[in-house]
């Protein structure tokens, strides 16, 4: 487990029960991954909804190099953004953030 400044412990996606046990978060794990290889990202991480925060949201980040300004990450985001939305609504998924999130980030 990766410890990170944020709502909670961050853990690579592949470590996660949740994301092993849902067949959609499963599916966009997969979807996550080769979207971070096809833009030159790196490790895709999962962190859990934290039960005792209501506001929380369980969410995938995907890592930005660190040398990335964060223009390149933003534009970056953008567009595995609308790729991720394409994904969930051909998944029958109309609102993806109901479910999770997703980041792009260079900060864990």
């Amino acid at each position: 487990m990766i410890e990170c400044l944020l709502n909670g412990p961050i853990m690579p996606s592949s470590e996660s029960e949740i994301v092993k046990n849902d067949e959609f978060l499963s599916k966009l794990e997969k979807k996550l991954i080769s979207l971070s290889e096809k833009y030159g990202l790196g490790e895709v991480l999962f962190m859990e909804k934290n039960p005792l925060n209501i506001d929380s949201s369980s969410s995938f980040y995907i890592r930005a190099p660190k040398e990335w300004s964060n223009r390149k990450i933003f534009d970056i985001w953008d567009l595995i953004s609308d790729e991720v939305d394409d994904f969930a609504r051909k998944e029958g998924v109309e609102i993806l953030d109901e479910i999770c999130g997703v980041i792009v980030t260079d900060l864990c």
